[in-house]
């Protein structure tokens, strides 16, 4: 194969986008390019002048010129060189301008690759090589005043190798228009032969037109033939196999002496494959690759768009913030390449719910965003979000499969809760973080004071990262009473926080975000060693009797060096692990049961005491009870708390301790605050109890005074 050569002149005073032309044509093999750069407009002509240019890249915005004068300046001094414009993301308008002048193509800066940039040169390149030859050939013929026969015959052989069907319309003396000439290359992009085209009305080629793109051709035909000028045109026609294909087409309206447009001649030309790499490259950065969804800057760019047009309609419109529940639990059991389905899947069962204008986006992970156009009251929004909560309660079938998931959503409103794309997305999406908090599974429209909680949160967050470092935390311990003996048995860990403006901040405030910045890390750490710390002190004042309850959340309990830390602490304080009793909740013995109970029994096998907190609140069954390591049940408070005047708090209170003690497990009742309480907690057998009535949490310094007084057993008396 003869290997090609051509000389490309850039004129560009970005050196990055030179650069960026200069490294993707010198990996080109064949044809092989020449790149050279001009930084000004003056420059460029100059070196134009000296010839043997075969195609310019010209940037529209220039130090020595700008704009459509730029393109100008070149085009109508080397009419002979094609040009193609180098433009910015927002020059399209330009770029259009120049292409409606004569320039072949046009690039946007940074969004092609090699194959692009080749194909747009070499295709300017023999595009208007067979441009001029059709001028020059016409040219010749009136000189020559050949035959019209010889005519054809010379022109057919001219236009044969021409990329592309070379065509001319003329106006007969009935002003109708046909076609008087068209290449034989017009089969391979209708599938119909040139005879079947030639002395033929106009409306032959034209019922080939997609009806949808039909005014675009249509419209610059006429335009042109009216005002006498060029067109440049692209449009999607129909092949004879019933394929559809894109074409560019370029025609100019020739006038006669007397300035009357006597026909228009042409080049079309089967852009297929050319158009569809743009789109496979349009929707590469616009689209995301897992769903084929929309991306967070197109879905934003939409936004906007609807944002702007309510603003001038006085019309309004609604963001929806969804997040699945428990998908990291999904992902982490099942797998990444199931929870990709399920991704897909949830996708494909938003876009079916939710109407065809209607917009959804994948921001990350299990989180979409959507924009819901048929909005006119906040009711209609509610409506939406109620209708993709019903729909999530048909499981999705992923494989062999049956998944059931929930999801939470979160509702901002256009105008009234932002009017930019940003404000509406965040604040959508603390609205969503609320609905979570309530419980997941449910919908939660955005107020002014879920802003107000959003910024306190920011507020705590900030000031909970630098808290350990300012030693801002204490630790308050609160004793446990075995209700057989009347004697202390223990304390458990209760971590406060005294900031230095906001004052006291409870637990319940702080936890949850010190979970969600994963600084529960170095909280829980802190805690494990300074109550591990306070055990050896109390140890060495004789309360060696005391078991030390320290609370796990889930995150910490999951965290991959747990034991490891553990076994480290209890070593360096000195304190035996068999006196320590470690509190975890249902749900973190629940996710990930078989990394649980591996974790479990490596800290029995130290010797740590394990206790279920909160017992009654969560989804524990007996099975789980019966597999994982435990010691001790805690019944939580909110059963305790009633179960003097609620008779079914008091049988379930009587159900878990008879249920744990047939299991051989030790029962703790929190939150006992009055003697009733007390009473009917030992008429059902209960081992021990925490709470009020004995102790409210206290500093570490009255511990000792408190469990060696001997006022436990007045309490039992």
């Amino acid at each position: 194969m003869e290997k090609k050569q051509y000389r490309v002149l850039v004129i560009e005073d970005d050196p990055n986008a030179f650069l960026l032309v200069s490294e993707r044509l010198a990996q080109n093999k064949n044809p092989v390019f020449e790149v050279i750069r001009s930084k000004h407009m003056q420059s460029g002509v100059e070196r134009l002048d000296q010839g043997d240019i075969d195609v310019v890249l010209l940037d529209l915005m220039l130090p020595d010129s700008r704009g459509i004068d730029s393109f100008h300046s070149i085009y109508n001094k080397f009419q002979g060189i094609p040009i193609i414009i180098l433009t910015s993301v927002d020059d399209d308008d330009l770029a259009a301008r120049a292409i409606a002048g004569g320039a072949q193509d046009y690039l946007t800066k940074g969004n092609f690759d090699r194959e692009l940039l080749v194909k747009s040169i070499c295709y300017a390149i023999s595009r208007h090589k067979g441009q001029r030859q059709l001028q020059r050939y016409y040219h010749e013929n009136e000189l020559a005043k050949r035959t019209l026969q010889d005519k054809e015959q010379r022109f057919r052989s001219l236009v044969s190798n021409i990329p592309g069907a070379v065509y001319r319309y003329s106006l007969s003396e009935d002003k109708q228009w046909h076609l008087e000439f068209v290449s034989d290359t017009i089969e391979d992009i209708c599938g119909l032969p040139a005879s079947e085209f030639i002395e033929r009305n106009i409306l032959c080629y034209f019922e080939k037109v997609l009806p949808q793109d039909l005014p675009v051709i249509q419209g610059a035909f006429q335009k042109a033939v009216l005002e006498g000028g060029a067109f440049n045109v692209d449009y999607r026609i129909r092949h004879a196999n019933g394929d559809f294909r894109w074409v560019h087409d370029q025609g100019r309206a020739i006038r006669d002496g007397e300035g009357k447009v006597i026909c228009v001649d042409g080049v079309v030309s089967d852009t297929t494959e050319r158009t569809q790499e743009k789109e496979r490259f349009t929707r590469l950065i616009s689209y995301d690759a897992l769903t084929n969804l929309p991306n967070r800057e197109l879905f934003s760019d939409r936004l906007n768009q609807a944002i702007q047009q309510a603003r001038r309609k006085k019309d309004s419109g609604a963001v929806l913030a969804l997040d699945l529940d428990h998908f990291k639990r999904i992902n982490d059991t099942l797998g990444h390449s199931i929870g990709d389905q399920l991704i897909k899947a949830v996708s494909a069962r938003l876009i079916k719910t939710l109407y065809e204008s209607d917009t959804v986006t994948r921001i990350s992970g299990g989180t979409f965003v959507m924009l819901l156009a048929r909005i006119v009251k906040s009711e209609d929004a509610e409506n939406a979000a109620n209708k993709i909560l019903m729909s999530f309660k048909t499981p999705f079938h992923i494989g062999e499969h049956e998944l059931y998931t929930s999801c939470s959503l979160g509702i901002a409103l256009f105008p009234n809760d932002g009017e930019t794309s940003d404000i509406l997305i965040k604040n959508a999406d603390a609205a969503m973080h609320i609905a979570k908090e309530k419980g997941k599974d449910r919908f939660q429209l955005y107020s002014s004071s879920i802003a107000t909680n959003s910024f306190e949160r920011l507020v705590l967050e900030n000031s909970l990262r630098r808290a350990l470092d300012r030693n801002e935390f204490r630790l308050h311990y609160q004793p446990m009473l075995d209700l057989r003996t009347g004697k202390p048995v223990g304390v458990e860990a209760l971590i406060r926080w005294q900031h230095p403006d906001l004052g006291f901040i409870p637990p319940l405030e702080f936890i949850r975000i010190a979970e969600d910045t994963g600084l529960i890390h170095p909280i829980g750490e802190w805690v494990l060693k300074t109550a591990c710390a306070q055990k050896r002190i109390w140890d060495q004042q004789g309360l060696k009797f005391l078991r030390l309850s320290v609370n796990l959340s889930a995150r910490q309990f999951h965290y991959a060096n747990l034991v490891d830390m553990i076994g480290g602490i209890t070593k360096k304080t000195g304190i035996d692990p068999r006196d320590l009793d470690l509190e975890l909740t249902e749900s973190t013995l629940m996710d990930h049961a078989g990394e649980t109970v591996t974790t479990l029994r490596r800290l029995k096998e130290m010797g740590a005491h394990i206790s279920i907190d909160d017992f009654g609140t969560g989804y524990s069954s007996l099975m789980y009870l019966k597999t994982f390591p435990i010691d001790t049940i805690k019944i939580d408070r909110s059963f305790v708390k009633d179960m003097t005047t609620d008779p079914d708090d008091k049988a379930i209170t009587q159900a878990i301790i008879s249920m744990a003690h047939s299991l051989k497990l030790e029962v703790v009742a929190e939150g006992v605050e009055t003697k009733e309480q007390l009473g009917v907690l030992k008429s059902q057998s209960c081992d021990i109890m925490q709470g009020y009535l004995y102790s409210k949490p206290i500093p570490p310094d009255d511990i000792p005074p408190l469990v060696m007084n001997g006022a436990a057993k007045k309490i039992l008396s």
